[in-house]
């Protein structure tokens, strides 16, 4: 990675072994997602994303069906390339969003939704949030999570005389400095705030099914798909810690 916060970043071991098992995402996103799972396989992934990206999306069950479509068009050989086929989409206020998450898993596809958006997953890397819904700021799904952000980094910028870029709400391309701070170790915590993010988002998240809401807003199931990844694993108390072994 180009910057070090916090003297925290994990590079991917040389090994000579075989070549990781890759898992495939079928994302909405143009720029965010690619990005995004682009700098985590550059950085702690022990199983490979591959990612195709997507344009936006007007219906979460049209997106559904689309990746489905795509991949029942892969070859045989090709489809048996991959360890998982996962989707990755956030409700963005689109009305059949829990229809989409249920259509997906019978589908057979495994699911890393975000409610409103992705920007809540990243929030959560900074703020042990309790799952509440964020006021809608406009006519933005995610005004409210970026500039939550965006108050965390320009703090960080000012109590470590640093420069880390604010997170663009135009582009939504997640840049190294953003993501190595994602991946910083935090000074109350002590722990590597991407560990941070998937127990706080596990504990949303499974509250959310116990009382049947699970599709409410504020919830994502990103801390899922990090597990499967290996970017994270579980220790004999059930708790997040960082997959060392990468």
């Amino acid at each position: 990675m180009a910057r070090n916060h916090s003297h925290s970043n994990i590079q991917r071991k040389n090994q000579n072994t075989k070549k990781p098992q890759k898992i495939l995402l079928y994302v909405e996103g143009r720029n965010t997602e690619p990005s995004y799972f682009e700098l985590l396989k550059r950085s702690n992934c022990k199983v490979i994303p591959v990612t195709v990206p997507g344009q936006g999306i007007g219906s979460c069950v049209d997106f559904v069906n689309t990746a489905k479509k795509n991949h029942d068009s892969l070859s045989k050989d090709k489809r048996g390339k991959y360890k998982q086929i996962w989707i990755v989409f956030d409700c963005d206020g689109h009305k059949d969003f829990s229809d989409g998450v249920k259509l997906a898993r019978e589908l057979g596809f495994r699911v890393a939704f975000s409610n409103m958006c992705i920007e809540y997953w990243f929030m959560l890397h900074f703020y042990d949030h309790d799952g509440s819904p964020l006021p809608l700021k406009g006519n933005s799904h995610s005004k409210a999570q970026i500039d939550e952000i965006n108050k965390f980094i320009a703090q960080y910028n000012k109590c470590k005389n640093a420069n880390v870029k604010l997170y663009d709400s135009e582009s939504k391309k997640v840049e190294e400095d953003f993501f190595d701070l994602m991946l910083a170790i935090d000074p109350i915590t002590h722990n590597h705030r991407i560990v941070d993010a998937c127990q706080r988002a596990m504990k949303i998240h499974l509250a959310k099914k116990r009382n049947g809401s699970e599709f409410s807003e504020s919830a994502t199931t990103m801390y899922e798909l990090m597990e499967e990844l290996g970017t994270v694993r579980k220790d004999k108390d059930d708790k997040f810690i960082l997959n060392n072994k990468l």
